[in-house]
């Protein structure tokens, strides 16, 4: 049987998710460890939709008690993030091509009384985690019907940015085009398990436009990942 985890950190970005498993024949809500997992089985394919919470810490844990529970063949990690380009509007998706932790920076010494320059501050043993390059040509293959798509690299903090210059200095020093809490977290687990991953990103939000958050933007995602998985992986 193939199994599937579909991840989300928040209610709106698994909603849909969780309302589609329910419908299958069987289903069933499993709680570990304060995470929460619903499985839908249908034939020979099931589905695991997780819940992880926000933040690179729930990320992680919650992806290697999935691997660990369910032993999937494939993880797809989604949900919403924040525009660094001008370029990228509300409902735009990327295929994450590669995320990278903007929380390990480095910092130069400074005295009592000099303050703090965060444009000083440097990447820490910087790592680009890569998503499966099989299973993001196969979540490529199906048009995205509701805004442009695009591959790129997405930055992974537990921040939420809300200052301009601030996201296109996080822009220009990883080279990354949106950002979210997730992505990096998930990518190292399901590499150290060996485990296929690969996440999109639908932007929510464009500080840089004055565009602000859309939580419509979740349910479209959803609705394409869901097609997606139940046709082309």
């Amino acid at each position: 049987m193939k199994k599937i985890i579909l991840q989300g950190a928040m209610d709106i970005e698994t909603d849909i998710f969780i309302r589609k498993v329910q419908e299958m024949p069987q289903y069933e809500k499993i709680e570990e460890g304060g995470l929460e997992f619903h499985v839908g089985t249908e034939k020979d394919r099931q589905f695991i939709v997780s819940v992880t919470g926000m933040g690179t810490v729930q990320a992680a844990m919650a992806t290697a008690v999935a691997i660990e529970r369910f032993r999937p063949d494939a993880v797809i990690s989604q949900g919403t993030a924040g525009a660094q380009l001008r370029d990228l509007s509300v409902g735009d998706v990327v295929l994450v091509e590669e995320a990278v932790n903007i929380n390990a920076l480095s910092m130069p010494k400074k005295q009592e009384g000099e303050g703090s320059d965060p444009f000083s501050w440097e990447g820490f043993h910087t790592e680009y985690y890569p998503a499966d390059p099989a299973l993001l040509e196969r979540i490529s293959s199906l048009e995205y019907p509701y805004g442009d798509a695009r591959r790129g690299k997405t930055a992974t903090g537990d921040l939420f940015s809300r200052e301009a210059d601030r996201i296109l200095w996080l822009a220009e020093k990883f080279h990354t085009c949106c950002e979210e809490m997730e992505t990096a977290a998930v990518f190292q687990i399901c590499r150290a398990f060996g485990i296929p991953c690969a996440a999109l990103r639908v932007i929510s939000n464009n500080e840089l436009l004055g565009d602000a958050f859309d939580e419509q933007t979740a349910a479209r995602l959803q609705e394409h990942i869901w097609e997606l998985a139940r046709g082309y992986l």
